[in-house]
């Protein structure tokens, strides 16, 4: 496990919103057509977005050379985010005020080519907020969190 802080231009919390935005509408395309991959809702996009946009942001301040796929597409993602020095990451966004990370069972199971879970935390929803944490892990580490049943999906949960 890998741990620290991202500093980052303030502006990524805003385009964030208007990405996000478009990213919940082509979402709502897609629920139509393959219900099975059935996305989370307006807020869980932009945050996703926002948290996606941190961490590439990140790799490229440190002039590191990486791999995303476009955030906005016409077909459902089913593998990682990010891929950087032979790392395939899957990004996990996690609310400010959060205290758990969590990582869908099923979702983990599955071969989606992952090797690596990042999860980043903006310390604060302010729109001039310009830091965030951040955890990386193994998708082996994950493997042995405790496993809890939520209201609708079971999940790998670790405690902050």
């Amino acid at each position: 496990m890998k741990q620290g802080q991202i500093k980052y231009p303030p502006l990524i919390n805003e385009q964030a919103l208007y990405v996000g935005g478009m990213r919940d509408i082509t979402n709502a395309y897609m629920n139509e057509l393959k219900p099975e991959y059935k996305r989370g809702n307006l807020n869980v996009n932009q945050l996703g977005c926002q948290c996606e946009m941190i961490v590439q942001y990140y790799f490229w301040s440190k002039g590191l050379a990486y791999e995303s796929d476009q955030m906005l597409g016409g077909k459902p993602i089913a593998s990682y985010d990010i891929e950087i020095k032979g790392m395939q990451i899957d990004v996990k966004a996690v609310r400010s005020f959060l205290t758990e990370l969590r990582v869908n069972y099923e979702a983990h199971q599955k071969d989606k080519e992952v090797s690596h879970y990042m999860f980043v935390q903006p310390i604060s929803d302010n729109l001039f907020n310009d830091t965030a944490n951040y955890w990386l892990y193994t998708k082996d580490e994950i493997s042995q969190w405790q496993v809890k049943e939520l209201k609708y999906t079971k999940a790998y949960i670790k405690l902050l």
